[in-house]
């Protein structure tokens, strides 16, 4: 286990579109190896009480986490904020509201599931999604269950994306109303896994200025995703654009191959780690 990173700070439970609860992936995490680990479910903070008391119990680190959804140039972006305060009232109201924005998506995603002769979508992700937060993983499962598609990657080639039946947009908040939420809660904002939007060099890069502009302080580097290389061009964007750098499994579920609670490798020397930004502050 030496040879890997005791740190990682993007996790997801059940409270989102993860398998686990907060309590048995922070016991899963700890087996595995993990000291300091970060609950990041997506826009909701509903599993940071439960994954405190048992990280305690655990003897791990617990980082409070969210992963925001985020409009930027017509696309969805995703925004980690780190070692937020759970109890700030901005964060928490932004979070009921983006409940209710994932439930009005979730009923157009099933009336259009419905018109192509796909009923019953909509009950049985409203069933299985913890405290109502539904995604579009949800979707996933129930797709999959009833045999309209063999897996994980024939749902979102086929169904969840832009001219298929089951795609709708969402109207999310915009990058720099995100990013000031973040820091109102006194976290610090992180660009997820950047090399995964299926956009150009130069519109990454176009994200990145805008990220810092608007206040973003950090970039993942490691995610399970990455290779050699790809961890080389996230390194060289951290410090183009001096960020800090952050790592993290983006772990769902214990049947993804390439998300391994416990596997990540370490962050580059070079690099200013992101914890270092709250220490600072301590």
């Amino acid at each position: 286990m030496s040879s890997y990173s005791k740190i990682d700070l993007h996790t997801h439970s059940n409270k989102s579109d993860g398998e686990l609860s907060p309590t048995e992936l922070i016991t899963k995490a700890a087996n595995n190896g993990i000291r300091i680990l970060a609950l990041t479910d997506h826009d909701t903070i509903s599993g940071l009480q439960d994954a405190k008391k048992a990280a305690i119990k655990n003897n791990i680190n617990l980082v409070n986490g969210v992963e925001l959804s985020t409009q930027w140039d017509n696309r969805t972006i995703h925004i980690i904020g780190l070692n937020i305060d759970s109890k700030n009232k901005l964060m928490v109201e932004k979070c009921k509201k983006l409940k209710e924005m994932r439930k009005e998506r979730a009923e157009k995603i099933s009336l259009k599931l419905s018109k192509v002769g796909i009923e019953g979508a909509y009950e049985y992700t409203k069933k299985i999604a913890i405290n109502g937060n539904i995604t579009r993983y949800h979707f996933a499962q129930f797709l999959i269950e009833n045999k309209h598609a063999k897996n994980l990657t024939d749902v979102f080639k086929h169904f969840l994306v832009k001219n298929k039946p089951g795609y709708v947009s969402a109207n999310w908040p915009n990058l720099d109303e995100t990013i000031n939420l973040i820091n109102a809660a006194g976290g610090v904002a992180v660009i997820a896994h950047p090399l995964r939007y299926k956009i150009t060099a130069t519109k990454l890069r176009k994200l990145i200025k805008e990220f810092k502009n608007c206040g973003g302080k950090a970039i993942e580097v490691i995610t399970s995703h990455n290779i050699l290389k790809e961890v080389a061009i996230a390194t060289d964007y951290a410090k183009k654009y001096n960020l800090a750098a952050s790592i993290g499994s983006d772990f769902h579920n214990q049947k993804t191959s390439w998300s391994k609670l416990g596997e990540l490798p370490l962050l580059p020397d070079n690099l200013l780690p992101v914890w270092n930004l709250w220490q600072d502050n301590n």
